[in-house]
């Protein structure tokens, strides 16, 4: 017989028993951004595939990482399969993220981060390199890290060896080893490494998407796939939506929430301009987060968040973007 076949009698049990009891909240990993999570029902639940995606360069990883460290903070395991850096960089991303998110403008950029782990001036470890080229704020931060470093995995992936068999293996791990579900973290979809290479490229993205949605399921774990765009969404004038997409539709069919990132200098309509000589200037320091789709609440939501690029960060604290929006960007 198959397991998975469920009589709705056993459902309504199953269901009650789980209220009943004292664990009976459903699980959910917060994305740390106020405005996101209740937007999507608090943040990402398990068994849940979401997609953030946009044009290179607008943060997809960024925000990724930050998501990540906010989840391990609030007591939840993460896991990031990243296919795009080494896991030394995202640790200086994540203690310059975590001294602004400390210390505001007076915590020091990354550059300075950077110059620690690249072993100039001073001779010692981590720490007393990190004083020297950052000052105590980097030191707070590193030990701040230390209360949830735990529970956030770095997975160096790489699109020779990386398949779903891999994530899967390896987020198992982490479950052993933290004791609950991570937060599942794929930077990006696209590199996966492919199960049959002789596959077109939109059979390959589709069975790989698929095949995300279902560990989803099976580990009662959220994860969060990094999205690029296809040529079209990057195209000079093209505003990237869902169907944007590299590779599938099933990319805009399988996930419950997708997420497109677009800068809001781009995608503003010329007349939220007139009066402001400077605003496409000041625009171009925010980001719009758009849901496209999201079974856990409103879709067509436009968010905006103001980019800490220096920090290695976004300000947490969103809001819902004021000036009408436009389908196409502006031109120069």
């Amino acid at each position: 017989m198959d397991q998975k076949l469920t009589s709705l009698t056993s459902v309504v049990e199953r269901t009650d028993t789980r209220l009943r009891s004292p664990d009976a909240e459903v699980r959910i990993w917060p994305t740390g951004f106020p405005i996101l999570d209740d937007s999507i029902g608090g943040g990402f639940r398990a068994g849940a595939l979401n997609v953030l995606a946009g044009p290179q360069g607008q943060g997809k990883s960024t925000m990724a990482l930050q998501m990540c460290r906010n989840a391990a903070a609030a007591g939840c395991s993460a896991v990031m399969f990243s296919f795009e850096l080494e896991a030394e960089v995202l640790l200086q991303r994540l203690i310059s993220l975590e001294a602004g998110l400390m210390f505001g403008p007076q915590a020091p950029p990354i550059a300075q981060i950077r110059e620690a782990f690249d072993g100039k001036g001073d001779a010692g470890g981590l720490p007393e390199r990190l004083l020297a080229a950052a000052g105590p704020m980097a030191i707070d931060a590193l030990m701040s890290i230390g209360t949830f470093s735990d529970r956030l995995v770095i997975h160096r992936s790489t699109t020779m060896h990386t398949d779903m068999a891999s994530i899967a293996e390896n987020a198992k791990e982490v479950y052993a080893d933290t004791g609950q579900p991570p937060l599942i973290v794929v930077d990006y979809l696209q590199k996966v490494k492919p199960f049959d290479r002789t596959m077109s490229e939109e059979q390959q993205i589709t069975l790989i998407t698929q095949q995300l949605k279902d560990l989803a399921i099976d580990f009662a774990s959220p994860i969060l796939a990094l999205s690029s765009a296809d040529r079209d969404g990057l195209k000079p004038g093209q505003r990237m939506r869902a169907r944007h997409l590299k590779g599938s539709t099933a990319l805009a069919y399988e996930p419950d929430i997708v997420m497109i990132m677009n800068t809001k200098a781009d995608i503003v309509t010329r007349d939220a301009l007139v009066y402001d000589v400077n605003g496409l200037e000041r625009m171009r320091e925010w980001t719009v987060v758009t849901l496209e789709k999201n079974r856990q609440g409103s879709t067509g939501l436009d968010i905006e968040f103001r980019k800490k690029f220096m920090q290695g960060r976004f300000d947490t604290e969103g809001a819902l973007v004021s000036e009408r929006l436009v389908e196409e960007r502006l031109d120069g």
